[in-house]
Order: structure tokens, then C-alpha cells, then sequence
């Protein structure tokens, strides 16, 4: 939605958007650090937090310098659509991993 709100110069599109991004991205990240959060506690390994944190770190830092890097060699737009394009396809198919695993483990109960 923020790609198609930056190539219309729609600014009321772009920043829903991006509202619907960071509350995803921030459910997210809820998520993932309570799960890591459980499991340091239950299974008495304290060492995942920091190495949670840094790898959360990486993730989010890796992606906008390499953006940075396509937008200064190919031009802001280009960059940011086929960056959207990518971040789609990888949710797509982070997606389809998730619904499959799923199903995997209700076969198993």
C-alpha cells in the first residue's frame, strides 16, 4: 500500500500504509520476543535474549542500508517499488510456510 501511495503521490495512501506496516511489524516483534522470552525462561538458557536482539537488529538495520544503497544507483523510485515487491513476496511466502506448518503439526496431534 505504501509503494502504491509513493508512485500515485498519494500521501494519504502511503502513510496507511505505513501505519499498517509498523503495527504489524510491532505485533511482530511482540510476538517473537515473548516466544524467545518463554523459552530462555523454561528452558534455563538466558543467552537467546541478546542473541535474539541482535539478530532482530540486523534484520531491521540490513534492508534499510541496502535500500539506501539501490535508491542512490537506481533512483528512489525504482528502488522503493521493487523493495515493496520483495518485502510482498517474502510475506507471501512467509505466509504459505506458516499455514503449511501448521496444518503439519494438527496432523501430528
Amino acid at each position: 500500500m505504501s509503494v502504491i501511495g509513493y508512485d500515485t503521490a498519494h500521501a494519504l495512501l502511503f502513510f496507511f500504509g505505513a501505519a499498517i506496516t509498523g503495527a504489524g511489524f510491532g505485533l511482530s516483534f511482540m510476538g517473537s520476543t515473548s516466544t524467545v522470552t518463554a523459552a530462555m525462561i523454561a528452558k534455563g538458557h538466558p543467552q537467546l535474549l541478546p542473541g535474539f536482539f541482535a539478530l532482530a537488529y540486523m534484520a531491521v538495520s540490513v534492508p534499510v542500508v541496502v535500500l539506501g544503497a539501490a535508491a542512490s544507483r537506481f533512483g528512489v523510485a525504482a528502488a522503493f517499488s521493487w523493495f515493496g515487491l520483495l518485502v510482498a513476496l517474502l510475506a507471501v511466502a512467509a505466509g504459505a510456510i506458516a499455514v503449511r506448518s501448521g496444518r503439519a503439526e494438527s496432523r501430528n496431534q
